[in-house]
């Protein structure tokens, strides 16, 4: 029985994180840390990555490190950011410190920025390519990094990392393999600041047409990406408190048939956790 339950949570966790998010913000933090601490952590990360930072950086302070890190590991580098600001300066530090090397860079680069500036919620990672590479070197570097089925288009930046366009692959495919990057690319001299506020970087025109508009510092150097997904959910980060809902969520069905599963899994982990340490008696 306690495996079903297991089974039936997590699969709650996995196609609603939202509503499992809601359930995890009203239990007490001890019981929340044992069931993230008992679960796989790409499960325990998906129900994360819905939960308001202040209360996710109250969880890393009771979680053991390592596991802390692990699942923020698991999660969209913004997010893991927005986590960070809430966290005492020790333990952001002794985060930051286990976290892979690639998302820790991202990471501290984004905590440079005031939590309402789009730097902040920027996609750091992003790659691109230099205006002085061949067609073929392209493809060679686009299927290095991605493989070509999950690629769609990259920016074109010079060596100075001063923006120039964005190019995509069916350009790319199209061309003569010794055709310069930059003459079957799409002139693309448009970004936005890192400093920018979010609200007024809401209101940018280019949104109309695009769902992602490069990120440039004070220097006009490419820094990052702002996606309009993580544009949406900087404004609600940065404006939502955590609320205690009366259970007349409008989400009843899912919530009536899936959350008190969940609900028993706390008790289920629970228990399993003071077997293991011998708390129980």
């Amino acid at each position: 029985m306690a495996r079903q339950q297991v089974d039936l949570a997590l699969a709650f966790v996995q196609s609603q994180p939202g509503a499992a998010a809601t359930i995890l913000e009203q239990q007490p933090l001890e019981q929340v840390a044992d069931f993230l601490s008992n679960v796989p952590h790409t499960y325990g990360a998906t129900a994360l990555e819905k939960i308001l930072p202040q209360y996710s950086a109250r969880l890393c302070k009771i979680l053991q490190p390592n596991i802390a890190a692990a699942l923020l590991s698991e999660m969209n580098v913004s997010l893991v950011a927005a986590i960070m600001r809430h966290c005492p300066g020790e333990l952001s530090s002794q985060l930051l410190d286990l976290l892979p090397e690639k998302t820790r860079l991202a990471c501290w680069l984004l905590l440079t920025y005031s939590e309402d500036a789009v730097g902040a919620w920027m996609t750091a990672n992003i790659s691109t390519l230099p205006d002085d590479c061949k067609v073929a070197d392209a493809l060679a570097r686009v299927s290095a990094e991605h493989g070509m089925v999950n690629y769609a288009a990259t920016l074109v930046v010079d060596r100075d990392r001063h923006l120039k366009g964005l190019v995509q692959l069916p350009a790319l495919m199209r061309a003569p393999p010794t055709a310069a990057v930059t003459a079957v690319m799409d002139k693309l001299l448009d970004s936005l600041s890192a400093r920018t506020a979010l609200g007024a970087a809401a209101n940018h025109p280019l949104w109309v047409d695009r769902d992602s508009i490069p990120v440039t510092n004070r220097n006009q150097q490419l820094v990052g990406l702002l996606r309009h997904v993580d544009l949406r959910r900087g404004l609600a980060q940065t404006s939502t408190s955590i609320d205690k809902t009366d259970g007349t969520d409008p989400i009843t069905g899912i919530y009536e048939t899936y959350g008190k599963s969940l609900l028993a899994l706390f008790d289920t982990v629970t228990d399993l956790t003071r077997t293991r340490t011998g708390r129980g008696n």
